[in-house]
């Protein structure tokens, strides 16, 4: 992604190693003058050898090599990750600075995305929970599974989930997108939203008997964009009354328009 001008380390790196040439000579000397050959340094003890690494300064050059072969590595940036340059601020020649990033790297091939459910919906999402994530800016949606739950409500009375999304094809990083947790719930009477309408402060759904509006009030349960599961005041087979509903009463006469 980058290099530091590595002119200085690669001089500092060749002085490094006449060092440890010449002190690797001068441990030599060392055992000879002890009485032991250098080239069998298999026969000469553990401990004569420490001392003879230590007088001749051998240990001292090659840590100093060591270190400077580790900075000329770290003088080329290479990214962690596979993905895409984002916020670039380092230009060539430019200096550099070691508490300002120069670009963030985004993981494109996987996104995650955050999100906050209300407390009291907390105990419908789990671990491992299908979602469908569809950006604003876009119809097309994407799957994923909820990752991590935040083990605390904040002030306002919401927690945050994460989840992975399969996929980052159409999503940017910071990008604002509709989010919807898919829940196998059993069977279930579900309604449209557009039938449901409130009297009194209550739900109430309209059906069709012969060529009238019957009032019903009902409970519901479950909710997703487009509907509801009622768990109350219906049965199975009634006729919903959908749209024009708004200003219906109980029992107002009614025409089916197909």
């Amino acid at each position: 992604m980058a290099a530091l001008d590595t002119y200085k380390l690669a001089n500092q790196l060749e002085k490094d190693r006449h060092a440890v040439a010449s002190a690797r000579l001068e441990m030599q000397d060392v055992l000879i003058g002890q009485g032991y050959d250098p080239e069998l340094s298999e026969k000469v003890p553990d401990e004569v050898m420490r001392l003879a690494r230590l007088r001749s300064g051998l240990q001292q050059a090659e840590l100093t090599l060591a270190a400077t072969q580790k900075d000329l590595q770290d003088a080329t940036l290479v990214a962690p990750v596979s993905g895409v340059i984002a916020n670039l601020s380092a230009k060539p020649h430019n200096m550099s600075s070691s508490s300002t990033p120069i670009c963030r790297i985004i993981n494109d091939s996987g996104m995650d995305v955050e999100f906050s459910v209300l407390e009291s919906e907390l105990p419908m999402v789990k671990p491992g929970d299908n979602v469908s994530v569809a950006p604003f800016s876009d119809t097309r949606s994407h799957s994923g599974r909820i990752t991590e739950i935040n083990p605390m409500v904040d002030e306002n009375g919401m927690v945050k989930v994460w989840a992975s999304v399969n996929g980052g094809n159409g999503l940017i990083d910071g990008m604002n997108v509709r989010v919807s947790v898919m829940r196998q719930v059993g069977e279930a009477l579900v309604v449209p939203k557009s039938s449901v309408v409130l009297r009194s402060g209550r739900q109430v759904v309209f059906t069709l008997d012969g060529n009238k509006a019957m009032w019903n009030y009902v409970t519901t349960g479950l909710e997703n964009l487009n509907e509801y599961t009622v768990t109350d005041g219906l049965t199975s087979g009634m006729t919903v009354i959908t749209s024009g509903n708004v200003n219906l009463a109980h029992e107002a006469p009614v025409k089916v328009v197909n």
